[in-house]
């Protein structure tokens, strides 16, 4: 089975060409400049200043375009834990309460999952084995010890909100 070239992006004002997975990916993370400054935030750290919602929503099109790229290119099974580690992790992170708004601004999992993708297609259009990376049992031991951390981090988040407001009813 041939996988489809991806194709090239008509680049206008630095915005790639809209409907591409390019597009969304620069949409979710890149898509308006902090006035001020030459930080790029796109919709992912946008929305998730909307508390649960917006990170539920964010993530739900970052499995998206995950799932489009591993059905439409022969990625292999390393690559395709990395681009998942980066959604988990994004939405992981994203989900704690200012740290994650923050932590959205910088992270762009997004761009880096299509960083992994070019890279992929580079390789096999040189006719060169791609670099396999960590495997896939160490991404998975790995991210399920950041969960595990990160669900610790976030259930002390809301004992500690819960303790701070019985403490002000009294």
């Amino acid at each position: 089975m041939t996988t489809p070239p991806l194709k090239p992006t008509v680049e206008r004002a630095g915005r790639p060409e809209p409907g591409s997975i390019e597009w969304i990916a620069w949409l979710m993370d890149r898509a308006f400049t902090i006035p001020g400054t030459k930080v790029q935030v796109g919709l992912d750290a946008i929305l998730g200043l909307a508390p649960g919602v917006g990170d539920v929503l964010t993530g739900l099109v970052q499995a998206g375009l995950v799932l489009v790229v591993l059905t439409r290119y022969q990625v292999p099974r390393a690559v395709a834990a990395r681009m998942v580690a980066n959604v988990l992790l994004d939405i992981g992170v994203g989900s704690i309460p200012l740290v994650g708004d923050l932590f959205d601004v910088f992270f762009k999992a997004n761009t880096r999952n299509l960083q992994l993708l070019n890279q992929v297609r580079e390789h096999q259009a040189r006719g060169e084995p791609v670099p396999s990376g960590p495997s896939v049992r160490y991404l998975l031991l790995v991210g399920a010890a950041l969960g595990a951390v990160l669900m610790l981090v976030l259930v002390g988040f809301v004992a500690l909100v819960v303790w701070l407001v019985r403490a002000m009813q009294r």
